[in-house]
Formats: C-alpha cells, sequence, structure tokens
C-alpha cells in the first residue's frame, strides 16, 4: 500500500516511556508525571499523535494539549487504536514510532514507515520545535525536515 498524503507521526507511548530510564523512572513514582514530560517533549510539534494505553475513566477518548493530538485507549488497546488511525487514514504517510515487534509488523503490512522509539527520543530531546500551528499544512520543506530529523527515506 503507497501512502502519498500529510506526514503523520505515530507515537507508542508506553514503548517510548519505558524504554528511557529517566522516563521509566518517572512512571514508578507517578506515571502521570511521566505521561506529561513525554508530552513536553513532543509539545508543538505538527502532526504527531500520541497514542497511550487506558486513559481517564477507562474509555476511548482523544485529547490535545500543547498542540499535540492524544489518544486514549480506554479498555482496548493503544495498538489496536493505532492500527485503526492508520487503517482510516489510507493516503496519510504514516511514521510509527514503537519498538513492539507485533505492531510494527502489522503497521509496516498496511504501508506504515517505522521509526525505532530510541532515535525518535534521541531526536526530540535534542529539543523544543519552535511552535507550529497544529491545523496549517506542512510546507514540502517542513516534510522533509520531519523526514530527516526521524530518519526516513522516501
Amino acid at each position: 500500500m503507497s501512502r502519498h498524503g500529510a506526514l503523520h507521526v505515530l507515537v507508542d507511548g508506553h514503548n517510548v516511556l519505558h524504554l528511557d530510564p529517566r522516563l521509566r523512572g518517572l512512571i514508578a513514582a507517578s506515571p502521570e508525571r511521566a505521561r506529561a514530560e513525554l508530552e513536553r517533549l513532543l509539545a508543538n510539534r505538527p502532526r504527531v499523535v500520541l497514542f497511550y494505553d487506558g486513559g481517564p475513566g477507562g474509555v476511548v477518548s482523544e485529547a490535545r494539549r500543547q498542540g499535540l493530538a492524544i489518544d486514549y485507549s480506554g479498555a482496548g488497546s493503544a495498538d489496536d487504536r493505532i492500527m485503526r488511525w492508520l487503517l482510516f487514514h489510507p493516503d496519510a504517510r504514516a511514521t510509527l514510532v514503537s519498538d513492539d515487534a507485533e505492531l510494527t509488523r502489522r503497521a509496516r503490512a498496511v504501508g506504515a514507515r517505522i521509526l525505532p522509539a530510541r532515535g525518535f527520543l534521541d531526536a526530540v530531546q535534542g529539543g523544543p520545535e519552535a511552535p507550529v500551528k497544529p491545523d496549517r499544512a506542512l510546507s514540502p520543506a517542513e516534510v522533509d525536515e520531519w523526514m530527516k530529523i526521524f530518519g526516513v527515506e522516501e
């Protein structure tokens, strides 16, 4: 399946949280604080969707904070929500950030590109991007920059 639309980065939140020693340490003390720190790292980055297992009240919900789209799986799994997103956005050029072998296999099968979580964390921990209006289309130069940041090649 070929994807040609806007570039989106889908982040398997808990997978990324458990990869980083500092974030993993925060999880033990306060899962909410760990999630808030990851959200801070990703704030104001256009076309990033952060997926979490669970969520407020145990129901599927979506939120937007600091220019970041956040999707909570409720009683289901974030993996299933990610796959649902990919299937409902067949034209989007999507890059999945995860080290989950089964999820990355499934996502690759529907045309998503895969970025290992460590490379992603290294890129975003280099510093926050300048705030960008989340509802405007990315320019070709911005798409190229995202592709370089996340190590994705055409």
